[in-house]
């Protein structure tokens, strides 16, 4: 085996690692939704992953600042976060992160936007077989779910706007470029999320109400963003040694991993038309991704 070889192997394998990662700090966001606000469940998350990744940035650490850069992608990824944890307490888990995956459908849409790249034949294939995927999801649940089913839906577009933006900022960084990255994005990130909470705690949002977590909740808590910044690094990595149109295929890898947590977890157990839907968007998905790569999920 080539040295190339090696690292295509090991890239695919640290990105499956990382996409099934995702799941479980998703599925405690879920699990602690039912005590904490999804405002504190969030910035929390933000704040237990940078102080991870503080002392692994410290070791290489050559300076740097909070950037207006880092700001916007804080922004987006923090908008993601909220999105997605406010689906959570809502949804069940699988259609939850069935609905999440329009999102590099949504990516295709930004690329020709803010980007200026043309969208093929193929790409409006995949474009509107993913819209059509989560109309099939979002019918039978319509009624159950109403407004919440949204929700995913917006943190796609928001996750697919950090990745523009990433995309527009900078070309793929070295892995120890990358942690220094995520580092201020998720501090960056922290801030915006606390102000949130002020703002909330001001006006009397439900969604930004403080309660003091219990000795069990910290743990889970901290669980959450030790396991959030463990699957971002291994993004990280992954991308280092690998083709991004190699790994992008193993993201949905995380709808199969939702689905198995919440039926052991929650109960919950996808219906057919959420599966079918689910299938639809995966399809639709591996269309674009053979047009042209795409980056992985958060």
């Amino acid at each position: 085996m080539t040295e190339n070889q090696h690292n295509h192997r090991l890239g695919l394998i640290l990105m499956a690692l990382a996409v099934l990662t995702i799941p479980m700090s998703d599925t405690i966001a879920k699990w602690l939704s039912t005590a904490l606000s999804v405002g504190e469940i969030a910035w929390l998350r933000f704040v237990f992953q940078t102080l991870f990744l503080l002392p692994f940035v410290a070791m290489f650490w050559r300076g740097g600042r909070l950037r207006t850069i880092h700001l916007v992608l804080g922004t987006f990824i923090a908008a993601s976060i909220l999105f997605l944890f406010w689906g959570l307490a809502h949804l069940p888990l699988a259609n939850n992160i069935a609905l999440f995956f329009v999102e590099p459908l949504i990516l295709v849409i930004f690329s020709a936007l803010f980007l200026g790249e043309r969208i093929t034949a193929r790409r409006w294939i995949g474009v509107i077989g993913g819209l059509l995927g989560a109309v099939v999801i979002l019918r039978p649940n319509w009624s159950a779910y109403g407004l919440a089913s949204l929700l995913p839906i917006a943190a796609a577009a928001c996750y697919a706007a950090y990745l523009t933006a990433t995309r527009a900022w900078a070309s793929a960084p070295r892995p120890r470029d990358a942690l220094v990255l995520q580092f201020w994005v998720g501090a960056a990130a922290s801030l915006i999320m606390l102000g949130f909470m002020l703002l909330g705690q001001g006006l009397g949002w439900s969604l930004t109400q403080w309660d003091m977590p219990s000795s069990m909740e910290w743990f889970w808590l901290a669980s959450a963003g030790v396991l959030a910044a463990f699957a971002h690094v291994l993004i990280a990595m992954a991308f280092a040694r690998s083709d991004a149109s190699l790994l992008a295929p193993l993201q949905y890898l995380e709808i199969f991993g939702a689905t198995l947590l919440g039926w052991l977890i929650f109960a919950e157990w996808p219906d057919g038309f959420t599966i079918l839907g689910g299938l639809i968007i995966i399809a639709a998905g591996l269309v674009v991704i053979r047009e042209r790569p795409v980056e992985a999920h958060p």
